[in-house]
């Protein structure tokens, strides 16, 4: 259908090149008429540029809640449905492919509506190439909006199996009047020793016991100081309280229970399940440690990992931020921390990461020291 030139094949200078010559001719005959082929179809180019896909994979990012040294946050995700390519584009394949990466800084997670910004990257493992139709109203692959269902579906995922199973929460029977509570959720981390023991019914010592020791203040005194805050705090909200003692594994809190003679913090009917027996129906128990080979795992076990063992300041961060994790389903959160030392408090306000849908404050209490008779004053971190 299309000449061919002739000089190629005029006065072969040897018997062998007549040989060449035909070959020559063939791929000639045969690439003019392919080129015709994919003129004709031009129009069918311009149409399978432009494909419905249904796409499976994986994708990763970097969680509010995690440190940059921590590994991303995988997950996985199956028939998404977006388009490949656009309409005014071309293709040289009408299938969807799989040889794409879409990768996304600044992906805004709306679960719960926290606000939180991460970076994310999305490999498609498996393409399927569906009908036009089903596209309707879909957004393209290599657009953000398409992914936010998938990316706010694999975080709600990770978040709930970072949480404590149902059944190892410590919760009293809930009263009717605890879900009409209009408060924000409420989470409070008590140090024990030197802080919260004095209100501790597992501790031998009693009143007169403790006014033998010479503080600044009597036993009533302080210890209705920190009542008179815990109240406050817990006023009008649902109460999730959590061990926020150095006292993170069973063998720590015998030994230190022995050493200070001021009774046991964790396991069963030990001081944090008392307070929550003792506080009111709207209070639970959240037993994560950091010892916890899995969520709440260590409660009533004395063997535990000891790799979570660091300086007090470190520790203090990190049984936070572990808190922090059991907490990521929550639309708002205040968070309080007391403890007897006001350097840990300030280093946990400059240093511990806190998601924009939770503000943190500190409560420094240390009734050995403490001589004023004024409520206990918070102190806000700042985002």
């Amino acid at each position: 259908p299309n000449s061919l030139p002739r000089a190629v094949c005029e006065n072969p200078p040897l018997y062998t090149m007549q040989g060449r010559c035909l070959l020559f001719t063939l791929a000639m005959a045969f690439a003019f008429s392919t080129m015709a082929s994919r003129t004709d179809e031009g129009q069918g180019l311009l149409v399978t540029a432009q494909k419905c896909c249904k796409l499976a994979g994986e994708l990763s990012y970097l969680a509010p809640d995690q440190l940059f040294a921590e590994p991303l946050s995988q997950g996985t995700f199956s028939e998404h449905i977006c388009v490949q390519g656009s309409p005014s584009s071309n293709s040289w394949s009408s299938d969807c492919q799989t040889s794409k990466i879409y990768a996304f800084d600044g992906f805004r997670i709306n679960a719960p509506p926290s606000a939180e910004m991460v970076n994310v990257t999305i490999k498609p493992t498996t393409a399927e190439t569906e009908a036009e139709g089903t596209c309707l109203y879909k957004g393209r692959c290599r657009e953000r909006d398409s992914w936010g269902a998938v990316v706010d579906a694999s975080w709600r995922d990770r978040a709930e199996n970072l949480r404590c199973k149902e059944d190892s929460i410590l919760r009293p029977q809930q009263s009717k009047d605890c879900k009409k509570r209009t408060g924000p959720t409420v989470a409070i981390l008590a140090d024990y020793d030197g802080c919260w023991d004095i209100i501790s019914a597992t501790n031998p010592q009693n009143e007169t016991d403790f006014n033998d020791q010479g503080y600044p203040k009597s036993y009533e005194d302080l210890a209705g100081l920190l009542r008179q805050k815990i109240e406050g705090i817990a006023r009008n909200s649902h109460i999730i309280l959590f061990v926020g003692s150095y006292r993170q594994e069973g063998w720590v809190d015998i030994n230190r229970a022995n050493l200070n003679d001021n009774g046991l913090a964790l396991g069963k009917d030990n001081a944090f399940e008392r307070w929550v027996q003792e506080f009111g129906a709207c209070w639970e128990l959240n037993k994560a440690l950091l010892s916890d080979e899995k969520p709440c795992s260590s409660w009533e076990d004395q063997k535990g990992s000891s790799a979570w063992i660091r300086s007090s300041k470190e520790v203090k961060k990190n049984l936070l931020e572990n808190g922090i994790k059991q907490l990521l389903l929550e639309d708002h959160v205040d968070l309080y921390f007391f403890d007897d030392h006001a350097e840990n408090l300030e280093y946990i306000r400059k240093n511990a990461r806190i998601p924009r849908n939770m503000n943190l404050f500190t409560i420094h209490f240390d009734y050995s020291q403490h001589t004023d008779t004024e409520p206990l004053k918070e102190i806000a971190a700042a985002h």
